[in-house]
């Protein structure tokens, strides 16, 4: 059997040129836009966790130790 070395295929890595930071904050955007738009309780679920997130955020830069 006759073996090719043919070049491999880069994937979609080779289009996408964007930073990992601004996808990953896409796809948390795209997450909440279809959790909120999705079920009652989901929408309820996620206003939560968004509460939650914001609070918890909040109570860590205000309890912060400066060095």
């Amino acid at each position: 059997m006759k073996q090719h070395d043919t070049e491999r295929h880069p994937g979609p890595w080779r289009v996408m040129k964007v930073d990992s930071e601004f996808a990953g904050l896409l796809l948390a955007v795209a997450f909440l836009v279809m959790g909120a738009v999705g079920l009652d309780i989901g929408k309820w679920f996620v206003l939560g966790a968004l509460v939650l997130g914001v609070g918890v955020a909040l109570l860590l830069r205000l309890t912060r130790k400066s060095d």
